[in-house]
């Protein structure tokens, strides 16, 4: 029962490090993954300490019409 508990805590500290790197601009995925290695606390502190990165802006693809003519 102890070790359910303790990886809730740890899935709880994982979730954090996603939603902190989600609002900092940072790819959430490798920051997860880093804090599976590495510690999700050190991460976490890391990323806090971390400025937020400009917002990207997305793409958009426009396609002309283009008309046949018979």
């Amino acid at each position: 029962m102890d070790w359910i508990i303790v990886l809730l805590v740890y899935a709880a500290f994982i979730y954090g490090v996603y939603k902190l790197a989600k609002s900092k601009n940072r790819d959430p995925g490798g920051w997860m993954l880093a804090s599976i290695i590495i510690s999700p606390i050190i991460i976490l502190v890391i990323l806090t300490i971390m400025q937020k990165l400009p917002e990207t802006k997305k793409r958009v693809n426009k396609r002309k019409k283009v008309s046949k003519k018979n």
